[in-house]
């Protein structure tokens, strides 16, 4: 079982990733028909994650309740530019609605450090706005205080070509590196590559992310591809 610290850090993956559940609808929602497969079976397994990964469960109730704190500690931050207040105060208010109406899947590799989480919802989301958002708002900085010490936080997120594999499937790629220091510590890095993926009336979001300052993308894009074509290819 994660534990709370590990449901923040998922929470914080879950608001920061989709802005889905508080995006208009997809205009495109083509013509095949959703997956009639129970949602929790859409998820990849255990062998369906890389090789090391171990599969980690992740109460749903305790992500809701650490998404709730992260949008207590928004309220009191400070955000730079002041013009993207308005973006991460949706994303928060996304991820609520988000969690409700999806299945999550979440690994951990202990040896790399590397943490996977997946996200399949029943319902679409408008992914070239969550492209446009990364270009307007894709370098940010959020101070705030916790305990009387005060955070920094630098944000960005760099929009990537979507894998080749996917051609034809409305889908998205793009990286983050967040740098945060809390007082006087050393500063922690995290970075992390995402995907998602509108189709068959369903959104796919896969993330690998971890406190190190590089990822295998070839990894996260097997990964991504993978989850795609399981939603392709579902009964």
């Amino acid at each position: 079982m994660i534990n709370l610290r590990g449901a923040r850090w998922m929470a914080g993956i879950a608001a920061g990733a989709l802005l889905l559940a508080g995006c208009s609808e997809s205009k495109s929602q083509g013509s095949t028909a959703a997956p009639s497969t129970p949602r929790e079976q859409l998820l990849l397994t255990q062998d369906e994650f890389p090789a090391g990964a171990k599969k980690v469960d992740v109460p749903k109730d305790k992500l809701e309740a650490a998404a709730a704190d992260m949008t207590g500690l928004q309220d009191t931050a400070t955000l730079t530019p002041a013009e993207c207040a308005a973006t991460t105060k949706d994303l928060s208010t996304a991820s609520k609605a988000l969690l409700a109406d999806s299945a999550v899947a979440a690994a951990t590799d202990a040896k790399s450090g590397v943490m996977y989480i997946e996200f399949v919802a029943g319902r679409t989301g408008d992914l070239q706005a969550i492209a446009e958002g990364n270009k307007r708002c894709g370098d940010l900085t959020v101070t705030s205080s916790v305990e009387g010490k005060q955070i920094s936080t630098v944000a960005k997120a760099e929009n990537l070509s979507a894998p080749a594999d996917l051609k034809g499937i409305d889908a998205i790629a793009f990286r983050t590196t967040t740098i945060s220091t809390v007082g006087a510590g050393k500063p922690l890095t995290s970075v992390g590559y995402q995907g998602m993926a509108v189709l068959r009336g369903t959104t796919v979001v896969v993330r690998a992310s971890a406190l190190k300052d590089s990822l295998d993308e070839a990894a996260f894009q097997k990964l991504f591809v993978d989850a795609v074509r399981k939603i392709e290819t579902a009964s």
